[in-house]
C-alpha cells in the first residue's frame, strides 16, 4: 500500500535519464543480453538496482522520505516521492558525470504554475526535469480538466505523470479523449543482480510488456506530471503550448504559466518579454 508510489517515481526518474542520456526517440531492443545494451543504459539501471547502496533504490527512497516526514511504510503522495527524489539529486544520486537538473515546484499554494525564472536558472546548468505538483478537484478530477491534461501527453516535453488513488500508485504515458494508459508496478519480479557481463537479459522484468488504462476522473486530483526541457528554448517552447491549450479549452486551466511568483496569474508571461 506505500510502495507503488515509490515504483512509480522510479519510473518517471528513469524515464527522465534514459530520455537525457539516449534520447527521446530510443527504444529498448529485443531480446538482447545485458552485457550487449548500450553503456549509459546499463548505468541509469544500476541506479535503480534492489539494494541498499544504489543511489535511487526503494531504500534510498524510503531514506529520504523520512527526511521530508514519512517514515517506511507511510504512503507517500506523489509529491513528497519528488521532495525526497529532489534530497536524493541534491547528493548527486543522478550520477557524477551526470548534467541533467531537478526543479521540483512547491506544490503548498497550488497555483499549478511553472514558474520560468527558476527553470531558467536550472538550465544554465544543463537539461532539465520539471516536476508539477498539481491539483486538479477535490475528491477526484473534475471533468473540465480532462481535456487539458490528455492534451499535456501530446507536447515533446513530456514524461507522463504520476498519481492513482491512495494506496494504489501508477505511472500514466498517454491519453486519448477521457482514457489515461498507465505501467502498473504492482506485479511482484524477483531481485536481479546487475552484472555488466551478463549474456543473459538481466534487464528484461525491469520493463512491462503491456500497459493498462483506466478513465482519468477517477483518480485522485493529486498529481505530479513530468517535463524534459533541453534548453531555454525548449522552455519557451512547453510554456506556449500550455498557454495554447489553456486558450482552446474553456475553464481554470489544469496548468499555468508565469514568468517568477511576482507576477503569477498565467496571462503575465511574454516570450518576447527578454
Amino acid at each position: 500500500g506505500w510502495g507503488c508510489m515509490l515504483r512509480s517515481g522510479q519510473m518517471i526518474i528513469a524515464q527522465a535519464l534514459l530520455t537525457h542520456h539516449l534520447g527521446r526517440n530510443w527504444r529498448l531492443p529485443p531480446r538482447t543480453s545485458y552485457k550487449d545494451m548500450p553503456p549509459e543504459y546499463r548505468r541509469v539501471l544500476e541506479l535503480f538496482a534492489d539494494n541498499p547502496d544504489a543511489p535511487l533504490s526503494v531504500h534510498a527512497i524510503a531514506r529520504a522520505g523520512e527526511e521530508v516526514g514519512k517514515r517506511a511504510g507511510q504512503w507517500l503522495g506523489p509529491n513528497t516521492v519528488c521532495s525526497a527524489f529532489k534530497r536524493l539529486h541534491e547528493r548527486g544520486a543522478f550520477g557524477a558525470d551526470c548534467s541533467l537538473q531537478l526543479m521540483l515546484y512547491d506544490s503548498h499554494d497550488g497555483d499549478n504554475t511553472v514558474y520560468l525564472a527558476p527553470a531558467r536558472r536550472k538550465l544554465e546548468a544543463g537539461p532539465c526535469l520539471l516536476l508539477l505538483p498539481v491539483r486538479l478537484g477535490l475528491h477526484a478530477i473534475d471533468p473540465s480538466y480532462v481535456p487539458k491534461v490528455s492534451a499535456v501527453f501530446s507536447f515533446p516535453q513530456s514524461v507522463g505523470f504520476i498519481g492513482g488513488h491512495p494506496n494504489s500508485a501508477h505511472y500514466f504515458i498517454a491519453g486519448q479523449g477521457d482514457v489515461v494508459y498507465f505501467l502498473d508496478p504492482h506485479t511482484p519480479q524477483p531481485r536481479v543482480p546487475l552484472d555488466s557481463r551478463s549474456p543473459d537479459p538481466l534487464h528484461a522484468s525491469w520493463h512491462l510488456g503491456s500497459h493498462r488504462r483506466m478513465v482519468l476522473h477517477d483518480l485522485d486530483p493529486s498529481v505530479t506530471f513530468g517535463f524534459m526541457c533541453k534548453d531555454e528554448q525548449d522552455l519557451d517552447d512547453l510554456a506556449r503550448r500550455i498557454q495554447a491549450v489553456n486558450a482552446a479549452n474553456k475553464g481554470y486551466p489544469a496548468m499555468t504559466v508565469a514568468e517568477d511568483v511576482a507576477n503569477a496569474g498565467g496571462g503575465d508571461w511574454d516570450d518576447d518579454e527578454e
